[in-house]
């Protein structure tokens, strides 16, 4: 056989052998997942049986795993609104989840994230109270936020507070609404229009100062920072528009609150 037969012969036997090779995925090719063995597996918002259950799945529901406990026998999934919990591993079967993925256990910035914050308030909750303070029109401001959560995008607010000035107080009241876009996430921004009325009141030394009855308007947004022990942190920008028929004045809200919903 030639020098030439030789090489083609091997050759052809080289690509046979690639071609009944068995092809092996690597494992961060297809993504692991998780099948439900229990006929109801709850999900938490951590690995543990404390933390707040968020989710219920039902059995044969797929979910996908991006993590495992260290610790104890929990997968991190995906849930379908695309939010994560914590699924007790004795509940389901593993079809593929990457052992590398449960040696090196969740990133540090994911265990910050799950040590600090929680899931949207606004998901399970049907009232909310935040107490909010900052400045307004340049004075000093307080105002108290009652809310009705009518969908987990959209709550109806209602608001009273007052400003502290030199001369002469203002208490402002009314209503309004704040949509959200994204309440799934535990950090959200929104935007909010609400209108009511500015009453002016003079101090008690004070006899020259007239005070008024105003309408208002106020457009603006914030956001809102869903923490452990059911806090929330929120803070916001307003534009206020303060008129009567005689008189129109603009000044800006900026404030700091803490919200509790139940």
């Amino acid at each position: 056989m030639t020098t030439r037969a030789r090489l083609a012969a091997l050759c052809a036997l080289g690509l046979a052998l690639t071609a009944a090779a068995p092809r092996v995925a690597r494992a961060d090719d297809d993504e692991a997942m998780v099948r439900v063995l229990a006929e109801e597996a709850n999900v938490h918002t951590g690995p543990g049986f404390s933390f707040r259950v968020i989710y219920v799945a039902r059995r044969g529901e797929v979910l996908p795993a991006i993590g495992r406990s260290t610790k104890d026998n929990w997968f991190r999934v995906r849930l379908p609104d695309g939010t994560y919990g914590w699924l007790l591993g004795d509940q389901v079967f593993p079809l593929d989840v990457d052992t590398s993925e449960e040696q090196r256990g969740p990133s540090i910035f994911t265990r910050v994230g799950d040590a600090i914050f929680s899931p949207s308030q606004l998901l399970d909750r049907r009232w909310g109270l935040t107490w909010s303070v900052g400045r307004l029109g340049g004075e000093g401001m307080g105002l108290f936020r009652p809310a009705v959560v009518l969908e987990p995008h959209v709550t109806l607010e209602l608001f009273v507070g007052e400003t502290v000035g030199d001369y002469i107080d203002v208490i402002y009241a009314g209503g309004g609404f704040n949509a959200f876009l994204w309440p799934a996430s535990p950090v959200t921004p929104f935007f909010a229009i609400a209108g009511g009325g500015a009453f002016g009141r003079k101090k008690a030394d004070q006899t020259t100062i007239t005070p008024g009855n105003y309408d208002m308007v106020n457009v603006g947004g914030g956001l809102v920072f869903s923490l452990k022990k059911r806090l929330v942190l929120r803070g916001e920008a307003r534009h206020y528009v303060i008129f009567d028929p005689n008189h129109t004045q603009r000044i800006q809200e900026y404030s700091g609150g803490l919200s509790v919903f139940f």
